[in-house]
Formats: C-alpha cells, structure tokens, sequence
C-alpha cells in the first residue's frame, strides 16, 4: 500500500470522540473524528475550552490527494490552510503536515495555522501538535478566538501541543 493511504487508515483509525489537555493545563479540547463520503475523508471536530471556557468549533477535512496526504483546516481565524503530509520514515508513527497555503488571508503576514503533527501512542492516546506564524494583528476582529489575547503579535511562531485520549469509539 502506498504510504498516503497507509497514514490516511492510521487516521481514520482516530474514528470517535477524544479530550485532551494542553501540556501546560490551561486548554482543554474536545475532538470528535468522524468518516464520511464514501470513506475519502476524515472530519475532524475540534473544540476548545480556554480558563474553563468553550469556544468555537473548527473543523479540518483529511483526504488523500494522488500521492499526497493533504487536509484543509477551517478555523476560527476565518482563514481555511492547506498542508501536505510529509511522509517520512517514521509516518504511522509520527505524522506532520506543512503549510502550503491558504484561502481567506486579510494580509499575507495574517495569522494562521502552519502546520500540525500527530505522535501515535495506542489505539486510545496519541499526541497532537498545532503550530502557528503571522500576525494577529492582520485578523478580521469577527475572528477573535479567546486566547486570542493571550497571544504575541510580534510574527513568532507558537505551537500548542494536547494529549489526547479516546473518550469512545466511533458514534
């Protein structure tokens, strides 16, 4: 089997809900994945809880693209960034998609999603990995999440890493 495949089955392995925490206990995120359109796609819901509170929810498709592995995450910035798998040695294991661009910037310097990565335990606990670049300052303020303060603008990148366990198999 192809390696894109291989890793898209690993995802869609992550079918049900998960919680997990931030590693420095002041997020919490709720992600339900889901299978859909003919098994060509997995849909993840993701929802996080910052100070206690829930905010909005995004979504980020996976899909196989030829030879590629590629996802379009659709985020609360009001930004939709597309990223390409690398597929290198170690995939099924630990799985990272790059930026490769997006639709929806207000300015090239915007702030957006760069990329994510996933570290596979078990079955029921993996490791995600969301990473940042831009500037806040570009986003649309209908687009304030609620960290959104709680962020830098001086352009660096960030990341947030969840340790995530399954909640329940598929729904």
């Amino acid at each position: 089997m192809k390696a894109n495949l291989e890793a898209f089955e690993r995802l869609k392995g992550l079918e049900g809900n998960w919680r997990g925490r931030s590693a420095d206990g002041a997020k919490e995120i709720d992600l339900r994945y889901v299978i859909a359109s003919k098994r060509s796609v997995v849909i993840e819901f993701y929802q996080h809880f910052f100070k206690g509170q829930m905010s909005d929810e995004m979504v980020t498709v996976y899909h196989p693209s030829g030879e590629d592995l590629m996802l379009t995450h659709y985020c609360t910035l009001g930004n939709q960034p597309r990223m390409i798998a690398d597929l290198g040695a170690d995939y099924l294991r630990h799985l990272s998609f790059k930026y490769v661009s997006a639709t929806n910037l207000t300015h090239h310097d915007c702030l957006r999603m760069s990329g994510v990565s996933f570290r596979f335990d078990d079955d029921d606990h993996f490791e995600q990995t969301w990473y940042w670049f831009g500037k806040k300052c570009y986003v649309d303020a209908r687009h304030h999440s609620d960290d959104y303060d709680d962020l830098p603008d001086d352009g660096r990148p960030g990341q947030d890493t969840f340790l995530m366990i399954r909640k329940s198999a598929s729904t």
